[in-house]
């Protein structure tokens, strides 16, 4: 009886991510500093995804939707690497409801990351990388990114939110990366 009972906890186990979402420890770290208008965000967090299905889950840009706030994300493929991402982005901030609509072009590294830049949006700049990095546990998902806000939205409101927001928003990122792992990937070359 206690084999039947310990093969149904494995089994349960292995068909149920979002319960391995709640306990796996992604260690998210977020540092942000600002000078004048421009902000400088460093963050990492940690899955138990494997490289390849890391990098499958980074360039799965119409999987944003399902993070809070991302209203759309459609994707055009300007080459094998190269992919354009449009999307909306509403966020409450304060007393303050931002809409953000931007156009990203990303430059995928394959299995190593992906650089990306606004091509057209409502920040003034915004650019960064994303990397991803294997490990005996998992992968860790390495992110920078420099933005200069374009909003009326007073700066000491902007960096209120990033500062205290975006620790959850990496959060919720990472634990997406597990959920989202069900959904069927390409083979690893």
């Amino acid at each position: 009886m206690k084999l039947i009972i310990s093969l149904f906890i494995a089994l349960l186990w292995a068909i149920c991510p979002p319960a391995l979402a709640q306990s796996f420890d992604h260690q998210v770290k977020v540092n942000v500093s600002n000078t004048g208008d421009l902000f400088e965000i460093n963050a990492s967090f940690k899955t138990p995804l494997n490289n390849c299905d890391a990098y499958r889950y980074l360039t799965d840009y119409a999987a944003a939707k399902k993070i809070s706030g991302v209203l759309e994300s459609e994707v055009t493929r300007k080459s094998d690497s190269v992919a354009i991402v449009n999307r909306t982005i509403s966020q409450s901030v304060l007393f303050f409801s931002i809409t953000i609509k931007t156009t990203i072009e990303y430059t995928e590294l394959p299995y190593a990351g992906a650089d990306f830049k606004q091509i057209a949006g409502d920040a003034k700049m915004f650019k960064g990388t994303w990397r991803i990095k294997p490990e005996d546990t998992g992968t860790n998902f390495i992110y920078r990114s420099i933005i200069e806000p374009n909003t009326i939205v007073p700066n000491f409101i902007i960096s209120s939110y990033i500062k205290n927001d975006l620790q959850q928003q990496f959060l919720e990122i990472a634990k997406h990366s597990i959920t989202n792992n069900s959904k069927t990937y390409l083979a690893c070359n």
